[in-house]
């Protein structure tokens, strides 16, 4: 009696172990690339509050939506500054609004619909001006303490230059003088001045 110089097999069936190589590579891969590890332990995966954490991709969108939520969030904070001592201070108001937050107050547009026509706006000047300012009395705020709110009104003019082209299917070009005025208050918290000669109690 002969027995055969073949070997038997594993007993696991072929599909299993070419299932298990690819998750172990996929999870190698993962955590080698460098967007594995970082991504799990900094808590910021989509399916965190489920109890899972791995590497899932971010579409540009979510990404810059993400940024607009956290820009929004800084900008909704009031900050609490200094108090400025003296006679000859500045005034309150030094911090005019920037362009981006300009831009942000006017009305949004439709950017045209390709390939028909497109539109854009170009040639943007801005004028602010300082419109009126005031300062609340001293009083505590929570989380704060005793602090001064001082309101800034701005109003914003921008001149701006609407292009509207084509190239297909009829070619065509125009452009429209644009004006845009909006109004913008600023406040922010600064803290009480003490008193400007402190007295000594019992001091003769």
């Amino acid at each position: 009696m002969t027995r055969s110089a073949r070997h038997r097999g594993p007993h696991t069936p072929r599909w299993i172990r070419g299932l298990l190589t690819g998750a172990l590579f996929l999870a190698t891969s993962a955590g080698i690339g460098g967007c594995g590890i970082p991504y799990v332990y900094r808590n910021i995966s989509p399916l965190h509050p489920t109890g899972w954490s791995f590497a899932w991709p971010i579409l540009p969108s979510q990404s810059q939506r993400l940024e607009e939520d956290i820009y929004k969030e800084e900008m909704d904070r009031v900050p609490i500054l200094d108090p400025v001592p003296g006679e000859f201070a500045p005034p309150p108001c030094l911090d005019p609004p920037s362009e981006a937050e300009i831009w942000a107050k006017i009305p949004k547009f439709r950017a045209g619909m390709d390939p028909f026509y497109t539109v854009q706006r170009n040639n943007a000047r801005f004028v602010i001006e300082k419109i009126g300012e005031s300062v609340d009395p001293c009083k505590v705020y929570p989380l704060a303490g005793p602090c001064e709110l001082v309101h800034c009104h701005y109003k914003c003019t921008i001149y701006f230059d609407e292009v509207y082209w084509s190239d297909y299917p009829i070619p065509f070009n125009t452009r429209d003088a644009r004006v845009e005025v909006v109004y913008i208050d600023k406040d922010y918290l600064r803290r009480c001045g003490g008193p400007p000669v402190a007295t000594v109690p019992g001091g003769g």
